[in-house]
């Protein structure tokens, strides 16, 4: 199993599927965010015994890595994906419109389709000699965790006699990461669409994968019972909310993404003020900086949930509770267009999802507006699951109208979005993929 992505690693270990999977074989992990250390407390953890590989991925090197630039830009553009073409938004004028006249003459010649074959072909044959095999175990299968990493394609190239599942990590992965250049026995996805999506995008390489819907594992967790610390009565007394107060989840965004978060911070503070029976509770996205909230750090309305760092590069091992606990605390979770919108949805919690930048007014091209226009962010909206607040007041409105509801009534409309049971489907697909 290839793990080098944080969320690649609380899907396939956070969720448990690792320790079924290790009950059922000889697990073998190569990562370069886990090491010796962190392999010992894993598998203390979830009382099984997996292995890691003492190997260092390859590096990309400068052509391969110029013709995924290239890939990239062909690929979003023949398949006229809405996710680049917002980001396309925020390029220099200039640069923007060499790259577009470029496309457009590929596009006019007919010469998009023949190009991507022949650069997946390229790096796929590039990338077959690079990764040096010094592994002494035969191995009857590859999974790769974060299969549009190159590094990951490297090692399942490098060893074309072993089969090879993807396990496609995120939703938003076939639309905004560009192309996979290994060709997999086997994929897994979340639902319906996205398997639409890997056979509309991957028949012009006569890809012939067998695409199966597994699920999310991470998502298993939320459909399950709670029990000792992380049951939410007892998280509440953790951290000293009282029984009567009500609680407004604030799930952070990365700071890249946006930077203006301490504004709706400040609104939902100026909102407890009016209500002073509301706590909020402010977790915080792993690419976000803790210390832009120092300033409210010693109000008594906010919470601030810091979790345990043991590992330097994966969440703490009960990442997963942790977050589960907190949507079945709150009355209210407030997230900015992340997949946090399917696990409140998941766990019947009312979201509200921020669409305005705080107190400034934004173009489209940097506004957090943007991100619900991207391509796997659309399917959602059309279910209605959460509730778009795009200024101070719409959002002062909405909490008035959730916080009054005595119960949760609404229901996922959807149950493709998120399969239950999905460790147990993936196990019993990946025994079908090794047949």
């Amino acid at each position: 199993m290839l793990i080098t992505n944080p969320y690649a690693a609380t899907n396939v270990i956070h969720s448990g599927l690792i320790k079924r999977l290790s009950y059922r074989y000889e697990l073998y992990i190569m990562s370069d965010i886990i090491c010796n250390k962190e392999i010992t407390v894993i598998n203390d953890h979830f009382h099984m015994h997996v292995d890691l590989l003492p190997l260092t991925f390859p590096t990309e090197n400068i052509v391969i890595k110029l013709l995924r630039q290239i890939q990239k830009a062909i690929y979003f553009d023949y398949f006229k994906i809405e996710t680049q073409k917002i980001r396309d938004l925020q390029r220099p004028w200039l640069k923007a419109r060499f790259i577009t006249t470029i496309l457009y003459i590929l596009s006019s010649l007919g010469l998009s389709k023949v190009t991507l074959q022949m650069i997946r072909k390229g790096i796929i044959s590039l990338t077959k000699r690079i990764f040096s095999n010094n592994i002494h175990i035969t191995f009857d299968g590859i999974i790769s965790t974060s299969p549009l990493d190159i590094r990951e394609n490297t090692i399942v190239n490098s060893l074309p006699g072993i089969r090879s599942l993807a396990i496609i990590i995120s939703w938003d992965n076939l639309t905004s990461k560009g192309v996979i250049n290994a060709n997999h026995h086997s994929v897994l996805v979340w639902n319906q669409q996205m398997a639409q999506e890997y056979k509309q995008f991957y028949q012009i390489y006569n890809d012939t994968a067998d695409v199966f819907i597994n699920g999310s594992p991470r998502f298993d967790i939320y459909q399950e019972p709670l029990f000792g610390k992380y049951m939410p009565e007892n998280f509440r007394r953790t951290l000293n909310i009282p029984a009567a107060s009500k609680v407004i989840l604030f799930t952070t965004s990365a700071h890249k993404h946006f930077p203006n978060q301490c504004d709706i911070l400040r609104h939902l503070t100026d909102y407890a003020a009016l209500h002073p029976s509301i706590i909020i509770l402010l977790r915080f996205h792993p690419a976000d900086d803790p210390l832009l909230y120092s300033l409210f750090s010693d109000l008594s309305c906010i919470r601030i949930w810091k979790p345990e760092k043991r590992f330097k590069y994966i969440p703490d091992l009960d990442s997963l509770l942790v977050l589960a606990s907190m949507l079945r605390l709150c009355d209210v979770c407030i997230q900015v267009a992340s997949t946090i919108r399917l696990e409140a949805a998941i766990t019947n919690t009312p979201c509200i999802s921020v669409a305005y930048d705080g107190n400034l007014n934004l173009p489209f091209s940097h506004s957090v507006k943007r991100f619900y226009s991207f391509s796997h962010q659309t399917a959602f909206n059309a279910y209605q699951q959460d509730y778009r607040v795009h200024s101070k007041w719409e959002l002062f409105q909405t909490l008035d109208s959730l916080l009054d509801t005595p119960q949760r009534l609404r229901k996922i409309r959807n149950p493709q979005k998120c399969i239950s049971q999905a460790n147990q489907t993936t196990i019993q697909y990946i025994q079908k993929w090794l047949n």
